[in-house]
């Protein structure tokens, strides 16, 4: 099973032919790109754990916001 990307980054448009998301092995790499669309957020791969009738599920957790 290859390895996830942590990062995943989406611009603030919300036209939805401009509107891109993407991920990133970095957060400096999803900040740079980022900046580069214009601004969004990014986020970062299982920043949480909830439980939910004793099993964990991991969510996505936001990072920044750029």
């Amino acid at each position: 099973m290859a390895k996830k990307k942590p990062y995943f980054a989406q611009n603030k448009k919300l036209d939805a032919y401009n509107h891109r998301a993407r991920h990133f092995w970095t957060l400096e790499e999803a900040e740079a790109w980022l900046k580069s669309e214009g601004g969004g957020t990014i986020k970062k791969r299982n920043a949480k754990v909830v439980y939910v009738f004793g099993e964990p599920i991991r969510v996505w957790g936001e990072v920044l916001n750029v």
